[in-house]
């Protein structure tokens, strides 16, 4: 069975507490310049390591989904999952020190920012060929139900990467074995450049659920509240027995498909009509309304945000680059531009 669920939805999840309104207003911050931050490095020419695809208009997904899991839970971002890894808790200087070279890096620097997995925070990394980190994940969730650990697999893709096989076969076998799997679809509505109405012919990418025999939904993934309570739903049902769930997030990304694509493509009109729904704006205007947040904490929510990330890109310059010394994967992927290398 697949359902549509509105934001509206939203208000029939239970309360959500002050606190979690406000760490999730400032994790939806924190995202957007953190990844603001970082294209405009690339765009000043400055060597970041990886190719940097950002979810600049996708915030929502992550934060609400973060919110919603136990921190003991695992998670499999997708390529566009740098929120996850700052709503999850990877350090802000860390994650510097991978983008530059430098000592202290994640995974010794052997990085793209998608690949790296982050034992302590509960990070699964993400795979090279788009949609089989459905599959791995599948595999770390037949762990922890063989275990019996108690532990939820959130696998996260776009909706490109559910046109191939590996999104059919995690999806058969967490059907088959009832997984404790949520996975979640952030549909932005384009592959790169092609246009996801013009390679499949269905209007949700959750109907396909019914094909496994597992539950979706489609929600307004640019709507945190929803985001959070709808997840959590699934991951309760999941950590209960119940097996998986497919969750289609809709949504838009507000740039190109990495931070070298211009994006030229897509309609101008189109991408102005996605940025009057910004899930930034559009939860600051919420708690405005509630109370919440008056626009001078948002304000200094901001400038706190923009410190902490500038301080964390002077600390990872400052920091000396890795010692590549002996390191046999230089000789496969070497550094022109490294005197050391």
């Amino acid at each position: 069975m697949t359902q549509t669920q509105s934001s509206t939805a939203a208000a029939h999840g239970p309360e959500v507490g002050n606190e979690l309104l406000l760490r999730m207003m400032e994790q939806l911050v924190l995202t957007r310049e953190f990844e603001s931050k970082c294209e405009a490095m690339w765009k000043a020419g400055e060597h970041l390591v990886g190719e940097y695809h950002l979810s600049l208009g996708q915030e929502a997904i992550a934060v609400g989904t973060c919110a919603a899991i136990e921190p003991s839970d695992l998670i499999c971002p997708s390529i566009r999952g740098m929120g996850v890894y700052l709503c999850r808790g990877t350090p802000l200087s860390q994650l510097m020190k991978t983008f530059f070279d430098r000592e202290g890096a994640i995974c010794g620097g052997r990085w793209a920012h998608w690949h790296s997995p982050v034992a302590e925070a509960g990070l699964l990394a993400q795979t090279g060929m788009l949609g089989s980190g459905l599959v791995t994940s599948a595999g770390v969730a037949l762990a922890q139900q063989y275990l019996g650990t108690g532990k939820v697999v959130i696998t996260m893709l776009g909706d490109g990467a559910t046109n191939t096989g590996y999104f059919h076969e995690g999806m058969n076998f967490a059907a088959f074995r009832q997984l404790p799997i949520v996975i979640i679809i952030e549909n932005n509505g384009y592959a790169v450049s092609t246009p996801l109405a013009s390679v499949v012919n269905v209007k949700h990418l959750s109907s396909r659920a019914a094909g496994y025999g597992m539950p979706g939904l489609t929600i307004d993934g640019n709507d945190v509240l929803l985001v959070y309570n709808t997840v959590r739903d699934a991951v309760g049902k999941a950590r209960s027995g119940c097996g998986p769930t497919l969750i289609e997030c809709m949504t838009y990304r507000f740039s190109g498909s990495t931070v070298k694509d211009p994006d030229q493509l897509r309609p101008f009109a189109e991408k102005e009509k996605a940025r009057k729904k910004c899930p930034v704006l559009r939860f600051k205007t919420l708690l405005e309304q509630k109370g919440v947040l008056a626009p001078r904490d948002y304000e200094e929510m901001v400038t706190s945000v923009q410190a902490r990330i500038d301080a964390a890109e002077k600390e990872a310059k400052e920091s000396p680059h890795l010692d590549l010394n002996g390191d046999p994967l230089v000789k496969l992927a070497p550094y022109p531009d490294r005197a050391d290398a």
